[in-house]
């Protein structure tokens, strides 16, 4: 068997981190190497030949004392992916069972290191300024250059990867944000009569203040999210 692992710091309760792994369609999509998800089955898609996650995989989720595991079983082998919280980290160890076990070492470090960043980022999302999310409306308070990322790694979670966010502030400020499969891909921004558009590329749990510096924020925004089909 083939194991790398990966260690970031999460300062938050287990039960928060549960609550994120137990809706593996949601967080998937966020992994390295993700290709689809449908009914129980996964592909992941690998750019190295020997590794070949060309296939779909069978996954079982489940819990114990502080840990969770996602167990992917497939035509070519067994893949385990181990998530362990202990004094305010999260590790997370992938194995690989089965064909080409000598060659897997740089991939399962990526998958490894990748899982554990995305996981962390939607841990830091619980803290977003975020009030009333009821169905598909809510409020932000005060939201500023460093919240707006954690707005949207919370939405993605509650929306799934295709959305889009639209805020108007009591003076009027229209900002909208539209997500594409786990991708921010435009910022649209309108006050009186002036109205312009970012366009931008970036993954959804890559995203930091540098983006929003300049929008005007600071605002309480009344908001509503709309699930788009990718």
């Amino acid at each position: 068997m083939k194991s790398r692992s990966w260690e970031v710091e999460v300062n938050v309760d287990w039960d928060v981190l549960k609550t994120i792994l137990s809706e593996p369609k949601k967080t998937l999509p966020f992994f390295p190497y993700f290709k689809e998800f449908d009914d129980q089955k996964v592909r992941f898609e690998v750019p190295r030949f020997i590794f070949n996650f060309g296939y779909e995989f069978e996954l079982d989720v489940g819990f114990g004392n502080s840990e969770a595991i996602y167990t992917f079983r497939g035509e070519r082998g067994i893949l385990t992916v181990t998530f362990k919280v202990q004094n305010g980290r999260l590790k997370v160890t992938a194995n690989w069972a089965g064909f080409g076990e000598a060659l897997m070492g740089k991939p399962l470090e990526i998958f490894a290191k990748g899982i554990a960043e995305a996981v962390k980022e939607f841990c830091l999302s619980s803290l977003c300024p975020v009030v009333k999310v009821s169905s598909e409306e809510g409020e932000v308070i005060k939201i500023n250059a460093e919240s707006a990322p954690a707005l949207l790694k919370r939405l993605s979670l509650e929306f799934g990867t295709s959305f889009i966010v639209e805020g108007t502030a009591d003076d009027g400020t229209y900002l909208a944000a539209k997500v594409v499969n786990g991708k921010l891909v435009e910022l649209r921004l309108k006050q009186g009569t002036r109205e312009s558009v970012i366009s931008t590329d970036v993954s959804v749990v890559e995203l930091d203040e540098g983006l929003f510096e300049d929008l005007p924020l600071d605002r309480n925004f009344k908001i509503k999210v709309r699930r788009l089909t990718p």
